[in-house]
């Protein structure tokens, strides 16, 4: 699952100069990579299945003005900001008929809609021989 997610507009998110993580209530480390999209809004490639407007909360710490060194995104009932939750699903891995976009299309805005998997079809070939020897009497 590939989501997006907004984090309230109260900070600027800084450039990432580590890994952010995913956690659960700031404290359970869960599998998934965070990219920054826009000053106040992450992509969220996992494996997990989340609904568009689960809350989500910033952990880290001001850096300079409206600045924000982000380190966790963290899956919460209880956001410190508001206006913080995953906005959208870009892409769904459980739905089996799409391709998954690469992060960078995401990033670079040149993913604007589905794509289809490539359709293959099964060919039967059928064998006339059947093992059978005519001229046996």
């Amino acid at each position: 699952m590939i989501y997006k997610a907004i984090l309230g507009n109260k900070y600027i998110i800084n450039d990432f100069i580590e890994k952010v993580e995913l956690r659960l209530e700031h404290n359970i480390v869960l599998p998934a990579t965070i990219y920054k999209y826009d000053r106040n809004t992450v992509i969220v490639d996992t494996p997990l299945l989340y609904k568009v407007g689960q809350p989500v909360s910033i952990g880290g710490y001001p850096e300079g003005g409206k600045g924000f060194r982000m380190l966790e995104l963290s899956i919460t009932d209880f956001p410190v900001l508001e206006n913080s939750y995953i906005s959208e699903v870009v892409y769904d891995s459980t739905d089996i008929w799409y391709l998954k976009p690469s992060i960078e299309s995401i990033l670079n805005d040149t993913y604007t809609e589905k794509i289809p998997k490539p359709k293959q079809e099964l060919m039967v070939i059928k064998n006339s021989y059947k093992g059978e020897n005519k001229n046996d009497n």
